[in-house]
């Protein structure tokens, strides 16, 4: 895209961010934000945005800082997991319990057996009777572990609001094609283009530069050029699902119930 003589303000320095952060948080209609790089607390006023009737959009990187680590897990809220029961998974699994306490009953009332035999005829070779029982209790052992490993449940992901995520480049690559541009539209009437991610450091700590747009045609562009990137294939982009499981790796727990 190439527009010229398009009426802007210029800002050069530190704290670049400062107008930009006003002008969003005091969107009314949408805001739709290309940054590689996010912040916690920023992506924390998006779904404010989005929970206020702002309609947001967003198209970044996978490198997000909150998406590794201890930090708060913001993202988690982007993309929802909903969870739903396999009916042919659970009605096996439901089986293998049901075995499992058969299994129990029948080694338990053996056991008995044998000791009441060994106590009424003072033999205790008759407690050798007691050896196969050990394939009982190791078959025992077998459906309690297919019963905890038992996944009956199917995850599926959703975001909350529509959003795009391009793969990082390996370090080691040098003919990866990135996005590396950082645009900002506020209401489609004013956009901001320059230097600043949308993190912390890059609105307020870093040297960065910006400039202001509310040049009706030059944002009328920039608006056609961020949905031109919304659908475009000509960069690598992650999938949601298997971003949403990596995501909540740790957090997607098989609950099993009572296996007792």
């Amino acid at each position: 895209m190439y527009f010229n003589k398009a009426i802007c303000d210029v800002y050069i320095g530190t704290g670049a961010g400062k107008k930009l952060m006003e002008e969003i948080e005091n969107a009314k209609r949408s805001v739709k934000i290309v940054s590689p790089f996010l912040s916690p607390f920023l992506v924390k006023k998006l779904i404010d945005l989005h929970y206020r009737g702002v309609a947001v959009q967003l198209i970044t990187m996978d490198a997000i800082e909150d998406f590794y680590g201890d930090r708060p897990k913001n993202m988690h809220q982007l993309i929802i997991q909903d969870r739903s029961i396999d009916k042919d998974a659970n009605a096996l699994r439901l089986k293998w319990i049901n075995i499992k306490r058969w299994l129990y009953f029948f080694l338990i009332v053996m056991i008995l057996m044998l000791c009441i035999m060994a106590f009424i005829t003072w033999n205790r070779m008759v407690l050798w009777g007691g050896i196969p029982l050990i394939l009982v209790w190791l078959l025992i052992r077998h459906y309690i572990s297919k019963i905890r490993n038992a996944k009956i449940y199917q995850y599926t992901y959703r975001q909350l609001f529509p959003f795009k995520v391009f793969t990082t480049p390996n370090s080691q690559s040098y003919s990866h094609p990135f996005i590396h541009g950082k645009m900002y539209l506020i209401d489609d009437d004013i956009a901001y283009l320059g230097s600043l991610n949308f993190t912390g450091n890059g609105t307020k700590n870093n040297y960065e530069t910006r400039i202001r747009i509310t040049d009706r045609k030059a944002v009328k562009e920039l608006m056609g050029e961020f949905e031109a990137l919304v659908h475009t294939r000509d960069y690598p982009e992650r999938e949601l699902t298997e971003w949403g499981r990596e995501l909540y790796e740790g957090y997607e727990i098989e609950i099993c119930g009572n296996i007792n």
